[in-house]
Order: C-alpha cells, then structure tokens, then sequence
C-alpha cells in the first residue's frame, strides 16, 4: 500500500504541518538565506474592499490572479508549484499567508507570500441606514458647494510643498445631482414600502391564520382541494400586504380587471424588492465607507477608524519586520501593497503609517520602507472622491497650517524623491462604468506630467463594462493580471 506524500511530508521539513500546510514563524532561517537572492520572497499586503468579506477570499484572490499569469507567462510543465498556505503566530494573533512559487522560462525562481489586511467584522452591525443616508447627503452636499455647473472650478489641496490647484471636472456638478436625486429615489422607495407595511400590519394581526383540513386526504382529489384551500387562505391571511389580491383571485383570468390588479401587485413586489437590495447596499457597502471616511470632527466613527487601521498596520508592521529583536524578523526584499475599494484607501493610510513609522523610530529600528516598497496597486478605488468631497477647504492662514499637519501624516504626497522614489510604482486601475472608482488626479504635483511615475499611473480596464458590476470585475481581468505579476517578478 502506498504511503500517503504527507504523511512523509513533516520528516523532511523543518516546520511543523504538511508539505503544502505548514506552521512555525513568519520568518525562519530557509528564508534568512534567500532573503538577498533572486529568489528570495516578495510579500504582498491585500486590503479588502467594503462589504461583507469572507475571511481568505482576498487572499485566494489575489493568489489566483499571480498564478494564473505565471501559468500564462511560463506555459512549460510543471511551472508553478501548487500553493502552500502558512500559519504563524503575530500579536497575540494568528496570521496566515499563501505561498507561491513558479520557475519562469529562464529557470529563475520566484516565491511571494499573500497576506491580508482582514476589517469587515469591525464594521458589522455598526453603522445605521440613517448614518448613512446621513454620510450620503453631506458628501454630495459638499461637493456640490466646491463645483459649478458646466463650468470648470479648482480647489487647493497641500501637497509637495505648498498649496497647489486641483482641477473639477466640468461633469462634477450634474454627477453629483444625478447621485442626490438617486438617493432620494431610494429613500423614497423605502420610506414608501415601510409606510404601506406599517399600515396593514394591525389588520393582518386581526386575521385568523390559515389552516389545513384534514377531512379527505386519503384521496388525491382531496389531498389537492385541502391544499388549494390552503393556498387560498394563505392569500387571504397576507391579503392586507398584497394590494389588489382579491381581484386577481375572482376576477375572469386576463380580464382587464385582473391585468390592473397583476400589475398593481407585481408593482408593489418590485418596490419591496428594490426597497430591500438598496437598503442592504447602503448599509453593507456604504455603511463601510461612511465609517472609515467620514470626516474626523464626526467622532461617532472615530473608534472603528482607528481599529481597522490598526488592522492594516499590524500586518504591514509585520511584514516589514517592526518590532523588539533582530531573531526571526521578516525582511522581504521587496513589498507590494494592494487595495480594492474602500481598502484602497486603508492599503494608502497603511503605507503612509508605515513610512512615518519609519520616519519616527530610532536608526536602528528603521526598516527601509520606502526603499522595499515596490508599488501600491489600487482599483476601484475612490481615493480621489474622498479627496475632494470629505476635506475640508482651506479659507485661511490657520486652515493651511492645519491642512500641513494633515500632509505630514501622509508622506506619499510630501515628497517624491524621499518617498515616491525611482522604482517604486503607483498604480491605479479604474472603469467608467464604476461609479466607485475614477482616475486619481489629486494625489500628483499639476506641475508634472500626469501618468507616468512618480506620479500616479492611471490605467483604464476595458474589460470591466457592466454598468455598477464594474466594481467587481477587476478580479478576474487581465490588467490587474498582468500587472500583479509583472510588480513581483
């Protein structure tokens, strides 16, 4: 009888588990080896975007997006290995990572290590329609009152060293209503659809409930009256939440009579149906945002801002080897951060945390952020609406000084040279058809020509065209692909 692979496997490790599930620290000597090769690991920090998340899955994402151009770019046998997945033990926490490794086709190995920034349980249950309907109307609000219609308009932002213009897009203005009158159709729609329920509900309180006969079951003809008797009183029970059911019931079939109360009936289903999506959207994936976005004077949210952030840079601290001790301390010769979403914007505060986190330590403990810092990939991100909508607009001496401080915290926007260096790579990929994301203008110098480092290179996904699904497709398309593979080789 063949022995199991895997019960060999831990024999010939070092690490305790399997061949492809194995446990122990996040850095071990094997790894202290490679470190200053070729072939030494490339680790990946993932943010996840708003909304419910499944643990993993932005790993298992982004794993399978690098392996699936690994298998495209080096198409020999036996190229890419199978994934292995580690577990190990970070801040009283258990971190786990998925490993990857492939030959390309000039026998050069190479090994990257997934992590994930994992937030959503944080946000769960927290924030209420209200908050958000609330968060909603004070976005569109502002950014209504700093554009024009039809018109082009900037506003100031500081950044590399003073105060420099941001261009507003003529299609601002009109945008931004169309987002308003949308969002008052939805409140409306549900407002509408609570009321009627709220109506009807004491009389359907009235209302004795259904019941079946058991008189003549043992016949089939009887079996089927009762059942139908059943149905019936069914729809006599939910009567008050079914306007127009009384018609559709005695009325001749496809009379004028019955049409009017189809239609009247399929409307009122259509309602509560689009009553119920939009309000899980607003709460589930709006929610999130309007959480970790809203502006700083609105302390409600201040404390769950805090704790995903936290989030973000535990991991990054990790990854980059902060922390007491010179034993076993990751040293990865090369990072790439990762946001979708609404994790764009915690992938860009992360790696700003972590860069100041350099900046403040002691020469010693510095771990060359900036220089290990290959890129920061972002998608579907709205970076640049939260850039304009949620900053408050300087109006004077004292707003500027207080809009430095700000800068200081984010050194991207600073410096260049110190911290957008040669071989570092900000890329964002984005689709018209998502409303979420856009190109990002107003993290740049205006002075300097717009998509090419160190600026921000915005690139355009032309396979994410379904209108609002657009937001998801990023996953699954090419760009994201060939540009996660190309930034860990």
């Amino acid at each position: 009888m063949a022995i199991p692979e895997d019960a060999l496997a831990p024999a010939r490790r070092e690490l305790t588990g399997t061949r492809l599930i194995h446990y122990g620290p996040a850095w071990d000597a094997a790894l202290e080896a490679t470190r200053a090769t070729p072939e030494g690991p490339v680790a990946v920090l993932v943010c996840h975007g708003m909304g419910q998340q499944v643990r993993y899955e932005t790993i298992s994402s982004v794993a399978e997006a690098i392996l699936t151009e690994a298998h495209k770019q080096n198409p020999q046998p036996d190229a890419v290995s199978p994934v292995e997945v580690h577990l190990c033990e970070e801040n009283n926490s258990l971190l786990a990572r998925a490993e990857i490794q492939w030959t390309d086709t000039t026998q050069q190995t190479h090994n990257v290590h997934v992590y994930e920034a994992y937030w959503a349980p944080l946000t769960e249950g927290r924030v209420s329609y209200w908050d958000t309907v609330k968060f909603l109307m004070s976005a569109a609000f502002n950014g209504l009152l700093y554009s024009r219609p039809f018109s082009q308009r900037c506003f100031e932002r500081w950044m590399f060293g003073g105060p420099k213009p941001m261009r507003i897009q003529r299609a601002t203005f009109p945008a931004l209503l169309c987002a308003v009158g949308f969002v008052l159709l939805q409140v409306a729609i549900i407002g509408f659809v609570l009321n009627g329920i709220a109506q009807q509900y004491t009389t359907f309180l009235a209302q004795p409930s259904p019941s079946i006969s058991l008189h003549g079951l043992l016949s089939i003809h009887g079996f089927v009256h009762a059942w139908l008797m059943l149905l019936y009183g069914l729809l006599r029970w939910l009567g008050p939440f079914l306007p127009g059911h009384s018609n559709l019931i005695h009325s001749p079939w496809f009379s004028q009579k019955w049409w009017h109360a189809f239609a009247l009936l399929a409307a009122w289903v259509l309602a509560i149906a689009e009553a119920l999506v939009a309000r899980y959207f607003i709460v589930e994936y709006v929610g999130d945002v309007a959480a970790y976005v809203s502006p700083y004077k609105d302390s409600k949210f201040d404390e769950i801002r805090k704790k995903i952030q936290a989030v973000g840079l535990n991991v990054g601290k990790v990854i980059y080897g902060f922390g007491p001790g010179t034993v076993n301390v990751p040293d990865y010769r090369k990072v790439v951060v990762v946001g979708h979403s609404l994790g764009s914007v915690l992938a860009y505060d992360t790696l700003n945390a972590l860069i100041n986190q350099d900046n403040v330590s002691a020469k010693t403990e510095q771990r060359g952020v900036v220089a290990r810092t290959r890129a920061l990939v972002t998608f579907g991100s709205p970076l640049d609406k939260t850039a304009f909508i949620f900053r408050m607009q300087a109006r004077s001496d004292q707003d500027w000084i207080r809009e430095q401080l700000a800068a200081s915290v984010q050194p991207l926007i600073v410096s260049y040279p110190l911290y957008r260096p040669a071989g570092f790579e900000w890329v964002n990929i984005w689709s018209p058809m998502d409303i979420i994301s856009g190109e990002l203008n107003y993290y740049d110098d205006p002075g300097f020509p717009p998509n090419r480092p160190p600026c921000v290179v915005n690139m355009r996904d032309p396979q994410a065209r379904r209108p609002l699904l657009a937001h998801v497709q990023y996953w699954n398309d090419a760009v994201l692909r060939e540009q996660l593979y190309r930034l860990v080789i």
